[in-house]
């Protein structure tokens, strides 16, 4: 018999041997608790775990609900639902988002029927073998290269941030904004987790995020070019830097996703040797 219970410091092991088996949708929940465990603190990648176990033991499902509000999905569509109203039930903390495949995003959805969009993602999920890496011409003739970001970059990323969220996930502009941006790349550039490509003069042109990771494999995102400079093959560069990064850390895998509609980022990938392997969902609710 199944039932539904929260997991607590100790489960890591049984959670991964579960998450393991969906390597591609499950990277968010997989890096996070190797970040910082099961433990719940209201601080980054902490969450609250629940999962559908069977009487043995083992987990057939799982949904966080993340300090940011994000409830981040690993479970058939039917199961993702019972374990988002398990979380509901707490009512202490407010639902920004659903992230996870898209069928049980769907499905999780249909319980704020009253809540607007800031975002209504049908993602391309895409992965790549990083030993089939085709690198861009540009990083190899002198035109371009990348570099990790340090702290130095933090002003300029956390602009850029604040436009990528405006532009990619729908959210109003404002202070709040601005100070999460500023905390979000000041975070991912301590971890080592952001790279830039620039010029011959050494100017920043373009940044790509690892946005999660686990020992063999990275989660490319946080994409963005100015729009300025866009159409010469920049955020292509920037990615594949990052992809280099992760190569030389050891990773074997690197996964994405992009928006159905979003054209040139997906030419872009596939030009790096990515292939679409099925669907991703993002909504962030307002």
């Amino acid at each position: 018999m199944t039932g539904i219970l929260r997991l607590r410091p100790g489960d890591e092991g049984r959670l991964d041997t579960y998450l393991s088996r969906y390597p591609a949708t499950s990277m968010f929940l997989r890096s996070n608790v190797r970040r910082v465990g099961l433990a719940d603190r209201a601080e980054r990648y902490y969450a609250r775990y629940a999962a559908l176990v069977d009487s043995d033991g083992s987990v057939q499902g799982v949904v966080s609900h993340a300090w940011n509000g994000n409830l981040l999905i690993q479970a058939e569509p039917d199961d993702a639902i019972g374990l988002a109203h398990f979380h509901l039930a707490a009512g202490d903390r407010a639902v920004a988002g659903i992230i996870g495949p898209l069928p049980a995003v769907r499905a999780v959805q249909t319980l704020f029927p009253d809540r607007p969009l800031l975002k209504e993602g049908a993602e391309d999920l895409f992965d790549l073998r990083l030993s089939d890496m085709k690198r861009p011409a540009a990083l190899g003739d002198g035109r371009l290269s990348w570099r990790r970001a340090d702290g130095g970059d933090v002003p300029l990323l956390s602009s850029w941030r604040v436009d990528y969220c405006l532009e990619t996930l729908g959210e109003a502009d404002g202070a709040d904004l601005r100070a999460r941006a500023a905390a979000d790349i000041t975070a991912l550039v301590a971890a080592g987790d952001v790279f830039v490509v620039v010029g011959v003069d050494g100017t920043p042109l373009s940044m790509a995020t690892h946005n999660a990771r686990i020992p063999d494999t990275v989660q490319i995102g946080g994409v963005w070019t100015p729009v300025a400079l866009r159409g010469r093959g920049l955020a292509r560069a920037a990615v594949a830097g990052a992809l280099l990064a992760a190569r030389d850390d050891g990773a074997m895998v690197a996964v994405l996703f992009t928006g159905k509609q979003n054209e040139p980022a997906r030419r872009a990938y596939l030009s790096l040797g990515f292939r679409i392997i099925g669907d991703y969902g993002i909504l962030l609710l307002g």
